[in-house]
């Protein structure tokens, strides 16, 4: 395959997100109470960290379980920790730990470079790139002949020679010819800069990542520099730095196939989910930040919590109530549907002197006495998303259940997401089975998650936008739990 000539942006907002649009307001509108915390101070640190170790293990500069990242997040970066935990020697975990500290300083850079408002230039660019491979002196070349060679790095130097990698299947990926590099970087630079107050963040970073990826202008540490470019396009417009991580390398590396073959759309969704995730975490801290301070403090914001509760602010806040309300009725209407169509069916199937089999639909709204329903298995659930299920506020349910030989559950939960009334809601969705107990009644038994990732909402993202991604999670969370119904007749468990 020929290298081809990089390409422009697409249309503008061809691909933006609306709901990372609604996210990012709700943060930049809380982000000033929090800077200046500690929490917020160690949070930002533990996400540098994690970003410094993760855009390693990517390029497999070193490798290692997730736990051993974890703990480096916590306690810091330690070449002892690398040593015993990653199962290295004590010399190759201090190489390990300096290759670390590279990349955490050029993170740490991020944050300083973008106060000064300077433009991105390839005298940065190339700087980035020395910084990254500081304590690297070699890497391999190929030749004209295609032979593979060993050969001095340069360090802040467009290549010199071709670095054309072979897939496993034979065929060779073209990067830029090392004649045409400095040209395609000033083109870079040049449709970057024309197109940066036009597109959103996440627009901008995945094309500037994917058209560096494409020219693969140096040596060796393209990919680590591409990463760090596309988190200064997110941390300039405030929010975080782009954490990739190996559980997501081959989601990674497909969207960025599919982006060489014409459609940044697949790594522009996944860019929006990591972006969406880090924001959802950090207001995550704002609660914590709150119980944090002196007491006369919280008294005084407690006070003007009371002075504003009908402020402007505040209705606007309480719309996510009204959104999920609209999303409750389109459960609870598609879930009696479905007991309504499989009731019929599922009764003419019932074996003589036996129970009828039946389908049945119901639900609780926030008024109701039942909507406390369910609350161990939505925690469950919400553990494994992991996120803070909040009953206080909002709380309502929507259940199916397929009685056969045994009951089979299938719940949809609204609830808040996180602590405080943060104007966020989640829905969960979960199945279950009915097992009977030795002393009588039943438990609830074979818990599953029915939806690949959770769905969150905002009061900030217009209805009609989160009414369609609802859709499209319903309908998938639907088919998955209906497989697993399928499954369970055939396994009776």
């Amino acid at each position: 395959m020929n290298y081809q000539r990089i390409q422009p942006f697409p249309s503008p907002n061809a691909y933006a997100f609306p709901e990372l649009r609604a996210l990012s307001s709700v943060w930049q509108e809380r982000r000033a109470a929090l800077e200046e915390d500690g929490a917020y101070k160690e949070f930002i640190k533990k996400l540098q960290r994690e970003w410094a170790i993760e855009t390693g293990i990517i390029e497999r500069l070193y490798t290692w379980d997730r736990g051993v990242t974890e703990v480096l997040i916590e306690q810091g970066i330690e070449s002892s920790i690398i040593a015993h935990r990653g199962g290295v020697s004590q010399r190759d975990a201090e190489h390990i730990r300096a290759l670390i500290n590279d990349h955490l300083g050029i993170v740490e850079g991020l944050f300083g470079y973008i106060k000064g408002e300077e433009p991105l230039t390839e005298h940065f660019i190339r700087g980035l790139q020395a910084q990254f491979t500081a304590h690297q002196d070699y890497t391999e070349a190929v030749t004209e002949s295609g032979d593979l060679i060993r050969v001095t790095l340069q360090k802040g130097e467009y290549k010199s020679l071709p670095n054309n990698p072979r897939r496993p299947d034979g065929e060779v990926h073209s990067y830029c010819p090392p004649e045409w590099t400095k040209e395609e970087m000033e083109s870079l630079i040049r449709m970057y800069r024309e197109a940066d107050a036009i597109h959103a963040p996440e627009v901008k970073s995945a094309w500037l990542h994917h058209r560096f990826t494409q020219i693969h202008p140096f040596q060796d540490g393209n990919g680590r520099v591409a990463r760090a470019l596309a988190s200064l396009v997110f941390l300039r417009e405030g929010l975080f730095p782009l954490v990739v991580r190996e559980s997501d390398r081959k989601e990674y590396i497909g969207a960025l196939e599919t982006a060489d073959a014409g459609d940044l759309g697949p790594l522009i969704a996944f860019f929006a989910r990591r972006q969406r995730d880090a924001i959802l975490k950090a207001l995550g801290l704002e609660q914590q930040v709150q119980q944090s301070k002196y007491a006369e403090q919280i008294v005084e914001s407690a006070l003007e919590l009371l002075r504003n509760r009908f402020s402007r602010e505040q209705q606007k806040v309480t719309a996510v109530y009204v959104h999920a309300a609209k999303l409750f009725t389109v459960v609870d209407q598609k879930f009696r549907e479905l007991a309504t169509t499989l009731d019929p069916q599922l009764r003419s199937l019932s074996p003589l002197q036996k129970s009828k089999y039946h389908a049945r639909a119901n639900a609780a709204d926030n008024t109701s006495s039942q909507r406390h329903y369910f609350q161990k298995q939505i925690v469950d659930i919400s553990k494994h998303f992991d996120y803070f299920a909040n009953f206080e506020r909002y709380r309502t349910w929507v259940r199916v259940t397929l009685t056969t030989d045994q009951d089979f559950d299938y719940v949809v939960s609204f609830h808040g997401y996180g602590p405080g009334d943060t104007g966020i809601l989640a829905a969960s969705a979960f199945t279950y089975m009915k097992a009977p107990k030795e002393e009588g009644g039943t438990e609830p038994v074979a818990l599953h998650p029915a939806a690949t990732e959770l769905f969150q909402f905002n009061y900030a993202e217009s209805f009609d936008t989160t009414e369609k991604r609802f859709a499209e999670w319903l309908e998938g969370s639907m088919a998955i739990a209906l497989a697993e119904w399928k499954r369970s007749l055939q396994t009776g468990a």
